[in-house]
């Protein structure tokens, strides 16, 4: 198999170049928001599902 057999492209993209640095993550602080918000997400679903309800079919 020919290294450009897919799409011109094949297998040379995921050749290791050996150039990649480590960089160490940095402390990211969380808001308020960005914890209480996956919690939110479900009655904010629920109340924009009754309001469109409301609106559409009367219920």
């Amino acid at each position: 198999m020919r290294e450009t057999d897919w799409f011109g492209a094949g297998y040379a993209m995921t050749k290791n170049l050996g150039n990649a640095r480590y960089v160490p993550p940095k402390d990211m602080k969380v808001s308020f928001f960005g914890k209480v918000a996956p919690a939110l997400f479900p009655l904010v679903a629920a109340a924009l599902g009754y309001m469109i309800g409301r609106q559409f079919f009367g219920l």
